[in-house]
């Protein structure tokens, strides 16, 4: 993965991280992402990579979650607020295939393609493809570069965290090395931080009788 230092080390402390999207309303965005998007059912099985704290979870009720991330410090205060509500794996996505994961029925990745060059990337959406039930859906949320955009947002997306923010339709591009017409939606986060995001979603086709 490749990330910015300096400014943004101290994200890596779990309380920072989180006071931090507090902040910028990220977990006002997050609510509604979970209930508009990610719908998850009762008793559906979720993979969420790149899981930081398990904030997720807090949106997904009676649901089997695995949250995964490489920062032993966001999964020790995930497993501490959430007990056995979830599963927490830490390791990093390079090493994907190594962790056993069971197939589940919704993998999310929020904001993770964006710190991953495209081999990483393609290599990732690949294995979360195989990890996915037959009819499984994945769904990412990535910043972005949008025509759309405003000289702030685009400002603000040129200096994250994340050292491979891409134009909108090249998310989509090199998911379609894994997934069959994948489709992404344009949208903004909410106020008082001006980001641009691209929303990914693409299904695992169901097995055919």
């Amino acid at each position: 993965m490749s990330e910015r230092g300096g400014l943004w080390r101290p994200l890596e402390n779990p309380w920072v991280y989180e006071a931090f999207h507090h902040l910028i309303g990220a977990r006002r965005w997050l609510r509604r992402f979970a209930t508009d998007v990610v719908r998850p059912k009762a008793g559906d099985r979720i993979l969420d990579i790149g899981c930081g704290p398990g904030a997720l979870l807090r949106y997904s009720n009676n649901v089997s979650y695995i949250g995964l991330d490489r920062n032993e410090a966001y999964i020790e205060r995930g497993r501490a607020e959430f007990g056995t509500r979830g599963t927490f794996v830490c390791g990093d996505v390079a090493d994907f295939n190594s962790f056993g994961l069971p197939r589940v029925d919704i993998a999310v990745a929020i904001g993770v393609l964006h710190h991953l060059d495209d081999e990483l990337a393609t290599n990732v959406l690949k294995s979360t493809y195989e990890t996915l039930k037959p009819g499984g859906r994945l769904v990412t949320a990535d910043p972005c570069v949008h025509p759309e955009q405003d000289a702030l947002q685009r400002f603000v997306v040129s200096r994250d965290r994340g050292m491979h923010v891409r134009p909108f339709d090249q998310y989509a591009e090199i998911c379609q090395s894994s997934f069959d017409n994948p489709v992404a939606t344009y949208s903004r986060g909410y106020a008082p931080f001006p980001y641009s995001i691209c929303i990914l979603q693409a299904t695992r086709p169901p097995e055919l009788r």
